[in-house]
């Protein structure tokens, strides 16, 4: 388990390592605050696709396999990007429109967008690490597990910005952050390959486990009785078919809707109307992720031994709730505020979760359970930065306002399925 800890860990430090700049990389490009939406519902659109492909790929062939690829696309994905910041700043088009400002799109923007959406394909591989850990871990002990992944995770997003706020303000600096991205992708790729344990696909079928006749197989001693075994639907059919599982999905919605929208104005709001530079916005996602990290590490293990998961999640999506609401104040303190209370909120709600929606998956649907979801969160961050960023440019810090109403639907639906269990 200590080596899937250590590639998450990696894993999000490659990932968040870009967040601090990528604002002013698209803005002296001649992007605006509607391109960055653009790129972010790029990447998502791309992970719709990836991710509940590489989930149910990794049930056939196995966890191990699907993570090693992804890492390997990974790599690729940071290639092009350091071809973008060589390509020169030629201009391919210009829009003036009313809904999404005046921008350009040049040669290295293109670039950077085809670099996102390679990205996204392969960053699915966090579907196939959460089935993984399903597969290893005892129902009564995913909780803490997912927290240990989970902060694992966050301490990656707490060392990416502040590396990144301190790397990128040489004139070489952004390039020398991809390389390191492109360094780490690459020390995962070989912890996957060296360290982590391979967990054999599990049958779904007796048709899998007989693996005879593909549709039929027949009795040994049955008496010359014929009996047909069909292997029932598999994919993303297959878990939508699960009632149980879909009020688990539309919460999966729900949270990634809220999130990407403050992915997507967060960096607007800090640059444009506070004034904040790239290594004060990297303190405040540190302090995001930080809080995060104590959370998953110190404060849900304890609770998760003597409370109900759906507890845990209610009470986490309250406290988005009130982080989303502090954020509409226009101030520094209000930001940092709501940063902390976003760790304290995410790192109780989200393991919580995972190991609920885990347990209402079936075992040898693990990969495809967490695939949709991770797709299912793409769809809604399709819409969340795009709308992010235009919905900032219209009505500013009330933006926040949409993500507040999103957890606090999320908060009702797990308050309806505790009064259900």
């Amino acid at each position: 388990m200590t080596a899937l800890y250590l590639i998450a860990f990696l894993s999000s430090l490659g990932f968040s390592i870009v967040i601090p700049f990528l604002v002013f990389l698209v803005t002296s490009h001649g992007g605006n605050g509607f391109v960055l939406g653009a790129l972010g519902a790029a990447f998502w659109s791309a992970q719709l696709v990836g991710a509940p492909w590489l989930g149910a790929l990794s049930d056939r062939i196995g966890r191990k396999r699907v993570l090693l690829f992804s890492q390997l696309g990974a790599m690729a994905s940071w290639t092009l990007f350091l071809v973008a910041l060589a390509a020169p700043n030629l201009e391919l088009a210009r829009f003036d429109t009313r809904p999404t400002g005046a921008f350009a799109i040049t040669l290295p923007l293109a670039l950077i967008l085809v670099a996102r959406v390679s990205d996204g394909l392969f960053n699915g591989s966090v579907s196939v690490a959460n089935a993984y850990l399903a597969d290893l871990t005892p129902d009564d002990q995913r909780k803490v597990a997912y927290a240990r992944l989970g902060a694992a995770t966050n301490l990656g997003f707490v060392v990416g910005p502040l590396v990144s706020g301190v790397l990128a303000r040489g004139a070489h600096g952004i390039t020398i952050v991809v390389l390191l991205a492109f360094a780490l992708s690459a020390v995962a790729a070989a912890l996957v390959r060296l360290r982590l344990p391979a967990v054999p696909a599990k049958p779904a079928t007796p048709s899998r486990v007989a693996r005879a006749g593909r549709n039929r197989v027949h009795k040994l001693l049955g008496g010359g009785c014929r009996e047909q075994l069909r292997t029932p639907r598999r994919g993303a059919r297959a878990v939508l078919a699960i009632r149980e599982l879909r009020p688990m999905l539309a919460i999966y919605f729900l949270v990634y809707l809220g999130f990407s929208i403050l992915t997507a104005a967060l960096p607007i709001y800090a640059a444009t109307d506070l004034g904040w530079s790239t290594g004060r916005l990297g303190l405040l996602y540190a302090v995001i992720a930080l809080a995060l990290v104590a959370t998953e590490a110190l404060i849900l293990p304890p609770l998760a031994r003597r409370t109900s998961g759906t507890l845990l999640a209610t009470g986490g999506c309250a406290l988005l709730v009130a982080c989303y609401v502090l954020m509409t104040r226009r101030s520094d303190a209000a930001l940092f505020a709501g940063g902390l209370l976003y760790g304290l909120g995410n790192g109780l709600m989200w393991p919580s979760y995972l190991a609920l929606l885990a347990r209402t998956g079936p075992p040898a649907l693990q990969g495809t359970v967490q695939g949709v979801g991770s797709g299912v969160g793409s769809l809604a961050s399709i819409g969340g930065t795009i709308s992010g960023g235009v919905l900032f440019e219209l009505v500013g810090p009330s933006t926040f306002y949409v993500p507040a109403v999103a957890l606090a639907a999320a908060t009702a639906v797990f308050a309806v399925k505790r009064s259900g269990t």
